[in-house]
């Protein structure tokens, strides 16, 4: 029975993607909504609509991330796919404040998988010979793999 006291709740999220890139690449611009779109299949959601700011730094205004935050904020939108944080800014605390701007909005932020991020304390592998930790030696052809330790 529907109850009248109760606002109904949406039976699919509606989704959205904030795209930028800088400079503008149309290469990398179609790829990175190629990777959203499957991103929105993968949990289920409804093709995202398509917000972006290519060619635009965000040392400016970004019109289509306000324009974004304001639909999260009207709850016009309750998923925003994006590559990383990285679109909102390139320093990690104003990324970090934008994304709290959604979920303050009730906005679920979705980021792509494959960045990579490091936990505190584990040294970051060194390509250069003799500085930092290098590599862990890969067992040569032949040689026994469980007498390979990595460390």
């Amino acid at each position: 029975m529907y109850d009248l006291h109760r606002p109904a709740r949406p039976t699919m999220r509606r989704a959205a993607m904030y795209l930028r890139c800088r400079p503008y690449d149309a290469r990398e611009a179609d790829y990175m909504r190629t990777a959203m779109e499957q991103l929105a299949d993968r949990f289920g959601l409804p093709m995202p609509d398509v917000h972006s700011d290519h060619g635009l730094s965000t040392h400016g205004p970004l019109p289509a991330l306000e324009n974004l935050l304001l639909a999260a904020e009207r709850r016009w939108v309750d998923v925003v796919l994006v590559p990383g944080p990285f679109v909102f800014a390139l320093d990690d605390r104003a990324a970090a404040e934008t994304v709290r701007r959604f979920a303050r909005a009730g906005c679920e932020v979705i980021e792509a998988p494959g960045r990579i991020v490091r936990p505190v304390g584990v040294p970051r592998l060194s390509v250069v010979p003799g500085v930092g930790p290098g590599r862990p030696r890969r067992p040569a052809l032949g040689e026994d793999p469980a007498a390979y330790q990595a460390v």
